[in-house]
């Protein structure tokens, strides 16, 4: 398979694809990819994760005042 980038004349580039890539090593085909990457991206801090955590933190702070007032716990303020 062709790499299929376009050189600087506007033509399709005719080197052959890195294996399991798309382009060439001369456009990028043995730049790093997926979690090789530096910019890869582990989804810890999605807007996901973060509503989550506001969550069992609004969870965590009910479950803490109702054993605050059955006496299970005492109040740490």
């Amino acid at each position: 398979m062709n790499c299929g980038a376009k050189t600087r004349a506007g033509t399709p580039c005719k080197k052959p694809s890195v294996v399991g890539k798309t382009r060439c090593r001369l456009h990028g085909g043995l730049s790093p990819s997926g979690e090789a990457h530096y910019n890869y991206k582990h989804g810890r801090y999605t807007k996901e994760s973060k509503l989550l955590a506001i969550e069992v933190n609004a969870r965590l702070k009910l479950l803490a005042t109702v054993a605050i007032e059955f006496g299970m716990i005492e109040n740490s303020d």
